[in-house]
């Protein structure tokens, strides 16, 4: 009895090793070099493997092909194919491939003579060998709940004034990498991007399921602050950049947290940059992973320790602009109030949240860097911001995934506006117009940026007192009636524009006073509004104010 006991024991183990063995997980090849006997890439025939406009971005900023760009050699895929490894993805950036592979596998495929090194990405399987093909949608439901307007996180940029010069991201692309954009293909609010042909590719990278309208909404709401629009009798929301033209990348996978997000993200880019991309924007942040083996440590936020710091890097070294959220840990202590990855890499624009005060929103993670960058580098309306969900609904939103796109959105306005400027100058300009320009801080980096200051690409900084000093005087407050008074003194130059927003973001004041009606004195009569918190904006040339009144 105790033999075959023993028997059953043994057997059971060799069967567990078995399956064990059988088990199928994710892993990255680096190879060891491009080219070879019968490469058929050079760096002098670009078009095999780049489109003409991702060429003309690179062109027109004087940026030169490098090895980097030349696809990985398709005979070391082929290879790994034969060994039995499934090949979803080749990256030419990391000269290597993404695949699933039993664990049998990997000593073999390490083994191999072109094969640098192999890194396990994630246990298990995602990755899909048929891909579907979404249908592109023939009717749109208008949403049943609206609740939030643009307003706010229009006006705190400027961006009002953008969209009201009809600068709108027209011939600006933009790739949005997130976790999915479930109802985009449903809803009224993203109706015109359809019927104008803006979304032009999706690519899931997390499944290889062909289908980016499913999964997560989180994308839909990023991507819904940049590019969606939808307007009732008693409601507008507003894109910052309803006018470009869209990539959709699934990059993120909700069902875990695993340092393939990286890659993903990183092959994200890149499908991007080959299809001509100018800005990316990314509302994703990564530290720490369910294989602890894989976790940075803080001193990795370097900018080019973390693969997808690196990454992010190498696509602003083709001339991107890429925008990524700075991080919701600022509640945290000291270190983990600090910025994830991408968030530390040198030539991104990393955005953090403000409240309608201008002031850094708790959330929001800060700087800097290890190696003492300051970041972030600007902030944006992150705290009570107007999104679309995935159901449709038009609510209100809170965290840097919301501020970013509102700054990508931001950048393809600037661009538009000076479309001879390389993506270092668009940069250069968004930091240059901050409220904090002079002081900047690891809390809101450069501050607000503001679009009458940086479109003009002023070459001199502008003075911190002639943005927030107590130029301007507004009387009474509290208030109680509908009218308030303005004490300027000469400091107001050329027109004004007033803009009153209540707590919602809803616009309930706004009047042009051209030059010849500003005077030292001025009264502004408002419609009649009910009690509570209102917030005024001020804005001219060289004068911009925030104040908050309270109507009683």
């Amino acid at each position: 009895m105790n033999n075959f006991r023993s028997l059953l024991l043994v057997g059971a183990l060799l069967s567990s090793l078995s399956v064990i063995g059988q088990e199928e997980n994710r892993y990255f090849a680096y190879f060891k070099h491009k080219g070879g006997d019968g490469y058929p890439y050079s760096l002098t025939s670009p078009l095999k493997f780049l489109t003409q406009r991702a060429l003309d971005r690179r062109n027109k900023q004087t940026i030169n092909l490098d090895s980097s760009d030349l696809p990985v050699n398709q005979d070391y895929v082929n290879a790994l194919r034969a060994e039995g490894a499934k090949v979803f993805f080749v990256s030419k950036w990391l000269n290597g491939a993404l695949f699933q592979a039993s664990s049998l596998l990997e000593t073999e495929i390490r083994q191999l003579s072109f094969v640098d090194s192999l890194r396990l990405l994630a246990r298990g399987t995602r990755l899909l060998s048929e891909q579907e093909e979404p249908s592109d949608p023939l009717f749109f439901k208008d949403p049943k709940n609206i609740f939030g307007s643009t307003d706010m996180q229009l006006t705190m940029l400027g961006a009002d004034l953008m969209l009201a010069d009809s600068i709108n991201g027209a011939g600006i692309r933009i790739a949005v990498l997130d976790n999915g954009f479930t109802g985009v293909n449903q809803y009224s609010p993203f109706r015109c991007l359809w019927e104008k042909n803006q979304i032009i590719a999706t690519r899931d990278f997390v499944e290889n399921s062909g289908n980016v309208f499913q999964f997560g909404s989180h994308g839909t709401s990023v991507f819904s602050i940049i590019g969606a629009f939808f307007e009732t009798d008693s409601t507008r929301f507003q894109g910052i950049a309803p006018g470009a033209e869209f990539i959709l990348c699934i990059t993120e996978d909700d069902q875990g947290e695993n340092t393939i997000e990286e890659y993903n993200w990183l092959l994200g880019a890149e499908y991007a940059d080959s299809l001509g991309v100018d800005i990316i924007n990314s509302s994703l942040g990564y530290r720490t992973f369910d294989l602890v083996e894989q976790n940075y440590a803080f001193s990795d936020l370097d900018g080019k320790t973390a693969v997808i710091s690196s990454g992010a890097q190498l696509a602003a070294r083709k001339g991107i602009v890429v925008v990524t959220s700075a991080g919701n840990t600022g509640r945290r202590s000291y270190p983990g109030n600090l910025i994830n990855h991408p968030s530390d890499a040198d030539s991104v624009l990393t955005v953090g949240s403000v409240d309608v005060d201008f002031t850094r929103s708790e959330f929001s993670s800060v700087g800097p860097t290890t190696d003492g960058r300051i970041k972030p580098d600007v902030s944006a309306f992150g705290n009570g911001t107007a999104i679309v969900e995935g159901n449709g609904d038009i609510m209100l939103g809170g965290g840097t995934s919301f501020s970013s796109p509102l700054i990508a959105g931001f950048a393809a306005g600037i661009w538009q506006s000076n479309p001879d400027w390389t993506s270092h100058q668009v940069i250069a300009s968004i930091r240059n117009s901050g409220h904090k320009v002079l002081s900047p801080d690891s809390l809101v980096g450069y501050g607000v940026p503001n679009y009458s200051y940086a479109v003009n690409g002023l070459p001199k900084t502008l003075d911190i007192q002639d943005i927030f000093e107590d130029k301007v005087t507004i009387y009474p407050n509290p208030f109680s009636g509908n009218t308030l008074y303005l004490q300027i003194n000469g400091a107001v130059k050329g027109g004004l524009m007033a803009r009153m927003l209540d707590p919602n973001g809803k616009e309930v004041y706004n009047k042009y006073f051209p030059p010849e009606q500003v005077s030292d004195n001025m009264e502004l009569v408002l419609d009649q509004i009910n009690e509570g918190v209102y917030y005024l904006f001020l804005q001219s040339k060289a004068t911009k104010k925030v104040v908050k009144l309270i109507n009683f």
